[in-house]
Order: C-alpha cells, then sequence, then structure tokens
C-alpha cells in the first residue's frame, strides 16, 4: 500500500512538472513575440514614459535568419472598429503566428521586416490608455 501512494507521488508530481513546462515547451516564435509585447505593453502601460523598445529574438536565438510580419488592428474593409483583427507572424525554425497581442497592444499599420541575423527591435508608443506598436526594425 505504502508503494502505491510513493508511486502516485511521484505521478502526480511528473505530470504537474510537464503541465508547467507546457507553458514554453508548445511555445513558438509568434506567441514567442506576444508575451514580450505584453510584458512591453505592461512596463510602459505603469511608467511615466511614452515610448519603449522591446527587444525580440527568436526562440532559436539570433543568428538564424526571420521575419516578423504584423498586420494592422483595423481592417479599413471592415464594417466595424472596435474589434481588433490584427495578426503576428514570426519565421524561422520555430515559425508561428498569434492574434494574442491583440489583448493589450494596438497595431495602426502593417509592419514587416526581414533579419539576417540579430534581434528585432519592437517600438511601443503611449496615447493616453492605448499602447500601439508603431514600428520594427
Amino acid at each position: 500500500m505504502n508503494a502505491c501512494r510513493v508511486h502516485s507521488a511521484r505521478s502526480c508530481a511528473l505530470l504537474a512538472a510537464i503541465l508547467a513546462a507546457g507553458c514554453t515547451l508548445f511555445e513558438d516564435n509568434g506567441t514567442h513575440l506576444a508575451y514580450a509585447l505584453e510584458k512591453g505593453a505592461t512596463e510602459l502601460r505603469q511608467s511615466s514614459a511614452t515610448e519603449l523598445v522591446v527587444r525580440y529574438e527568436p526562440l532559436d536565438g539570433v543568428n538564424e535568419k526571420y521575419y516578423v510580419e504584423i498586420t494592422p488592428s483595423i481592417n479599413e474593409a471592415s464594417p466595424r472598429s472596435d474589434i481588433w483583427g490584427s495578426y503576428l507572424v514570426v519565421s524561422g525554425k520555430s515559425s508561428g503566428g498569434t492574434s494574442y497581442h491583440n489583448r493589450f497592444v494596438f497595431v495602426p499599420r502593417r509592419l514587416y521586416i526581414e533579419k539576417p541575423r540579430g534581434a528585432t527591435e519592437i517600438v511601443l508608443k503611449k496615447d493616453a490608455d492605448r499602447i500601439s506598436v508603431v514600428d520594427a526594425r
């Protein structure tokens, strides 16, 4: 009976470790950028600054070629302007895309940059309560 309890406790601990790692285990470059934007937007929102540069590096490092594309939050052809529909994609070995960033940043225009290597700098700007992604370099 005691052996079953020990085995069960180990199984639960292993499952908990796997679930905790799941947040990063299944992360791709797009989600990784969205998390960086979330952190930057939170930092900018809590500061007195009006601009912040987020330094983004792909999950597999800065020695790979990749691109970043972020579409605008509002589609001019859409009849509704209250729903943000931006989508971001980051290529590379762990390529991926997401719309998660819509929860905390606004993207006024399409941004696209190709990087032969190195980090990408994403410029955030605060205007009242809105944090916007205004440049990628």
